[in-house]
């Protein structure tokens, strides 16, 4: 009967040594586990990071071309508006000088 009791207690122990290896094994696995998805975090938000600044680069590239052919558009428009004005004012040049040199 002795004999049994200390089989009992051997396998009862070896059963604790197993559960033991297996946690210490389990917290190994996740601290593996942890490292690992942290680095593919990091590579992740460095993509994303790169990914975002040529996306901002190329709508600040838009904004910019798109700025300039608005100001050319512009300039066109305004060209012969100018050149009405100007020709306006020299019909009333001559008269306004006079007026200028009476005073």
């Amino acid at each position: 009967m002795e004999d049994l009791l200390e089989r009992m207690l051997a396998v009862d122990q070896q059963g604790e040594a197993l559960v033991k290896a297996a946690e210490e094994k389990a917290i190994q696995i996740r601290e593996e586990s942890s490292t690992e998805l942290a680095k593919l975090h990091e590579a992740a938000s460095a993509a994303l990071a790169k990914e975002c600044q040529e996306l901002e680069s190329q709508a600040v590239d838009a904004a910019q071309k798109q700025k300039a052919d608005a100001l050319a558009q512009a300039a066109k428009q305004l060209a012969p508006r100018s050149e009405a004005f100007t020709q306006e004012l020299e019909v009333h040049r001559h008269k306004l000088l006079q007026e200028l040199m009476a005073l």
